[in-house]
Parts: C-alpha cells; sequence; structure tokens
C-alpha cells in the first residue's frame, strides 16, 4: 500500500513497509488512526446503510455520488442529499436509520491488511486512539468486526459532541486522551478532509492510498 507523509509542510511518499520505521525515526509517541478506509474497508455497508434510509423516506442514492462524499460525516452527506434531490429529508431519522442499518450489516465490513498489521505491531509499545466521524457505535461495532477494538486506548467521535473533520477539534481531544503533544502524535487517514484534521491539530499524518 502506497501513503504520503505529511510533515513539516512537507510531503514525500512512503511505502506501508516502511511505517514503522517512520515512526520510530520521527520520535513519536502516540499513534491515532481514522476508523473507515483507513482501518476497515466499510465502504459498501455504510452505502447500502444510506440508502435503506434514504429508500425508507422515498428516495435513493446514487452510488457514484455517494462515493464523492465518503469523507464527511453522516448528517453532512444526508443534509447533501436533501438538497441535491430537492427534497424534504428528515435528516435525525435518516440517520438513526443509517446507523441501526449499519450496525446489522458489519459482515460486510472488512479488514484493510497493512493498517491491521501496524496496529498489532505496535500494541503495548505506543498509546493508540482512534478519531473518527462516525459515530461511537458505527466506529465500535466496525472495529469489533474485525478484531481491532481492544488495541485502542480511546475513539474519540463526533458522538462526543465535536463537530466532524476536517475541523481538528477530534484530534486535539484523540491526543489530549492520549496524553502527548499533538507534535509526538502521529495519525493514519485516508481522506483529504482527515489529513487537513491533522494537521491543523499540530499532528504529522501518513495518508494511506488504497489503489
Amino acid at each position: 500500500m502506497d501513503s504520503i507523509l505529511f510533515s513539516a509542510g512537507t510531503q514525500r511518499n512512503v511505502a506501508s513497509q516502511d511505517w514503522q520505521s517512520e515512526i520510530t525515526a520521527g520520535g513519536y509517541r502516540a499513534i491515532i488512526f481514522d476508523c473507515d478506509g483507513t482501518l476497515v474497508d466499510s465502504s459498501e455497508a455504510h452505502f447500502q446503510s444510506f440508502r435503506t434510509a434514504a429508500r425508507a423516506q422515498g428516495y435513493d442514492m446514487d452510488r457514484d455520488w455517494y462515493a464523492k462524499r465518503t469523507g464527511l460525516d453522516r448528517r453532512s452527506i444526508l443534509s447533501a442529499l436533501s438538497t441535491d434531490i430537492s427534497g424534504t429529508v428528515d435528516i435525525a431519522l435518516a440517520a438513526q436509520h443509517s446507523i441501526d442499518a449499519f450496525i446489522g450489516a458489519t459482515t460486510a465490513v472488512f479488514p484493510i491488511t497493512e493498517t491491521g498489521k501496524l496496529v498489532r505491531t505496535l500494541a503495548g509499545a505506543y498509546p493508540m486512539a482512534v478519531g473518527t466521524n462516525a459515530e461511537i457505535e458505527v466506529a465500535t461495532a466496525s472495529l469489533q468486526a474485525v478484531n481491532l477494538l481492544s488495541y485502542f486506548v480511546t475513539i474519540v467521535s463526533i458522538s462526543d459532541g465535536l463537530p466532524a473533520k476536517p475541523a481538528p477539534d477530534i484530534f486535539d481531544h484523540a491526543t489530549r486522551r492520549l496524553g502527548f503533544p499533538a507534535a509526538k502524535t502521529l495519525v493514519f487517514e485516508d481522506s483529504a478532509e482527515g489529513v487537513s484534521a491533522a494537521i491543523a491539530a499540530g499532528s504529522d499524518v501518513i495518508q494511506v492510498v488504497r489503489c
């Protein structure tokens, strides 16, 4: 898997097999991982859960339309849908409906091999957290589905009442919970929104690029 390391205003390509050596060389003390697209491949499960919620209100969701918005949080996606279809989507109801549908479909959530291997390798040596735009129950279900939940000290999510990425708040809170400064905390992300959030929080970030 290819990736890009953003550090001190620079960026360079890094191969996944070099992640551990980069962590050592960078002197990082703690690690934060995004969940969806970074630790787990949940794209199909999320799409189907959103489509189920939209159809329950008489609408549909196009797969390509959704794919362009996967870095957004749930309510932002549903608000965009309501705007684009010129309809009236009950956002709160659709959000809960999609959460329930996702939790019932975690058999369609799969591990991302490279990041999962890194988590297991780092276990016990570095405190690790998950920082996600997903709700806590969604992130928990995803991590349980791939047997990674026990490796993390904490999960910080929009369920904590924080603004979604690209705002830096999720990563700010995660670094505080881990007990190390942002400059000593490395973030793993996949989305542009997540990369922007990590940089704004003062952390270096590795953006995983899945081909």
